[in-house]
């Protein structure tokens, strides 16, 4: 009976997501729209102010490295990594799947795209064309694949599909503020170019909006089965991200608790899904 209950209150959850999915249609869509043309306009202004796709590096470099201690900018930089966002999609998986469906599709299509036009553009790094003493490098020298931002584009994707599911402005806002301040930790780091900051936000809030309207319509996501499936990827992430940096800045203060805490939330979440599994080994 117990095991009956489990997979019924699966079911009913992935039901209910179903249903706020399709009365929601594609809201937030638009607006995230609306944004990205924003960033692309101001992206535009910056270059020409700027003197072109090197421009306002140093301004950026210098004032973001003075405004804020490194540890903090190392910290935020990580909030950009794929595999980090995929933990904290954990906070969604059972109280909102479809946000946490949104998500995985973005991931795909953000991966996939960032992966691409890096390898089409290969765009050196500053510390591939500035003098050293011109960069403060903060954490590894990288000095490829520049454009754009892998991490501005992973962090306002995740950002701009809880920007298109947030009901306030104030909670929107807040979530591009995060957003951007993890795109400024590229440039204080000295990996990236202003640009490739809004490249990459450009991109990401595009993805998102693609992300939140393909999931309108393709829900297979909210099915338990591939629901299930889908959670091997956070819990892929739970074990990578202790293993492999990827030109991140080692912080254990910041990622061992993160990964802990994303395991204590899967199990928490997953108790009855679990009492399944075991449920049925013993039939």
């Amino acid at each position: 009976m117990g095991v009956e209950l489990s997979l019924y209150s699966l079911r009913q959850t992935m039901h209910t997501a179903n249903e706020r999915l399709i009365g929601r249609g594609t809201a937030g869509v638009f607006e995230l729209l609306v944004v990205a043309i924003a960033i692309v306009i101001l992206g535009i202004a910056v270059s020409l102010a700027s003197g072109g796709y090197h421009g306002g590096f140093q301004f950026l470099h210098r004032s973001s490295q003075a405004a804020l201690p490194e540890e903090a900018w190392e910290w935020l930089t990580w909030f950009g990594d794929g595999r980090v966002l995929l933990i904290v999609s954990l906070l969604f998986v059972r109280r909102r799947p479809e946000i946490f469906w949104a998500m995985i599709v973005g991931a795909v299509i953000g991966g996939l795209y960032a992966r691409g036009i890096k390898v089409w553009f290969d765009e050196p790094r500053p510390p591939a064309v500035l003098p050293a003493a011109d960069v403060h490098l903060i954490g590894p020298v990288l000095g490829r694949h520049s454009f754009p931002s892998g991490h501005t584009l992973s962090a306002f994707l995740f950002a701009g599909v809880l920007f298109a599911y947030s009901s306030t402005w104030f909670s929107r806002l807040l979530l591009l503020g995060f957003a951007a301040m993890v795109g400024i930790s590229r440039v204080a780091l000295g990996v990236h170019w202003p640009q490739d900051v809004i490249a990459g936000a450009f991109s990401g809030l595009i993805v998102a909006a693609l992300a939140v309207w393909l999931t309108r319509y393709c829900r297979i996501g909210l099915r338990l089965d591939v629901h299930v499936w889908l959670l091997t990827l956070p819990v892929t992430a739970l074990v990578m991200v202790l293993f492999d940096h990827q030109g991140n800045p080692w912080e254990p203060e910041l990622i061992v608790p993160m990964v802990v805490i994303g395991a204590v939330v899967l199990v928490t979440n997953y108790l009855d899904l679990f009492a399944l599994r075991q449920g049925s080994r013993t039939d």
